[in-house]
């Protein structure tokens, strides 16, 4: 948000804003915002594989005892 001591910000008196644009716009914003972090999530639940406990490789199962060759 713009300062009021920032050289381009602009006034702007109320006879000449617009209430309904304003929040409409603000919706807009909010609904695209929601949609990417949705998306955001399901690509991250695509890229990303859970550990899962328990479960192991069949190769993991073999313990090398040392000093056998």
């Amino acid at each position: 948000m713009k300062s009021i001591l920032d050289r381009s910000f602009r006034y702007t008196s109320s006879a000449q804003t617009d209430l309904r644009k304003t929040f409409a716009r603000i919706r807009r914003e909010q609904r695209l915002h929601e949609r990417d972090e949705v998306q955001a999530v399901a690509e991250a639940k695509l890229k990303v594989a859970p550990i899962r406990r328990g479960r192991s490789a069949p190769g993991m199962l073999k313990q090398i005892s040392p000093g056998k060759p």
